[in-house]
């Protein structure tokens, strides 16, 4: 059997998913990207993000990276009931990923706090107050069992759990009143790889061939002194 035959199936859910894969050369190693977009996910909901481990018929796997971006956006309609209302609606929100095949290693957890600015809305009328703010988080991974861990064969995967959680907070004068929105968190998770690429036949052999002319000349020469 080949060992790099699967011998069962990585189960996980991603609807609408969009993997992109790069690769980029950074001097004497390799970079692989894969990047998951998984769209608009609710405040308070989770899913699974499947990403491909690294192959590893490319090379040596040098360091792995885990990347969270995300943008949260929050609209809210406010109807003050008690008098004029003259502020606005902030969203904290968490987004933390968790990577079972790590065991040991604590989740990547990036907070974003979008603050809309303030705006006045007469009393009874409905208004709204509208924001997004972004952030980044990345963790890189290097001991010996991480990337042990996240290397594999082609077609390998490996699942990380995504959880968004938070809460909208109304601040202004009155407070009293109706208020209803959405807030979303647009988020893309990327698995990056640095690797030591496998020599190519050819540089191995004319690497080898160069290694045994030098010997060659350097045994000459001290047979001739």
């Amino acid at each position: 059997m080949n060992v790099c035959q699967k011998l069962g199936i990585v189960g996980g859910s991603l609807s609408f998913a969009v993997v992109s894969q790069c690769f980029s050369v950074q001097a004497a190693t390799l970079t692989q990207t894969y990047t998951v977009d998984l769209g608009s996910q609710p405040l308070n909901s989770s899913t699974n993000v499947v990403l491909p481990k690294f192959n590893s018929l490319l090379g040596t796997l040098l360091k792995a990276y885990v990347t969270v971006k995300s943008t949260v956006n929050n609209s809210v309609s406010i109807t003050p009931l008690t008098g004029d209302f003259m502020g606005t609606a902030a969203t904290n929100a968490s987004i933390a990923v968790n990577i079972p095949l790590l065991k040991v290693d604590p989740n990547l957890t990036l907070s974003v706090l979008a603050s809309p600015p303030e705006t006045k809305i007469a009393s009874g009328a409905t208004g709204s107050v509208s924001g997004s703010a972004s952030g980044v988080v990345s963790k890189s991974y290097n001991s010996p069992q991480s990337l042990s861990a996240l290397s594999g064969c082609d077609g390998d995967t490996f699942i990380a759990g995504l959880m968004t959680t938070g809460f909208t907070q109304v601040t202004g004068s009155p407070v009293r009143g109706s208020f209803g929105g959405k807030v979303v968190a647009n988020t893309m998770v990327s698995a990056i790889y640095e690797y030591e690429p496998v020599p190519e036949p050819m540089t191995a052999v004319g690497t080898l061939v160069a290694a045994g002319m030098g010997l060659w000349w350097k045994t000459r020469v001290s047979k001739r002194g």
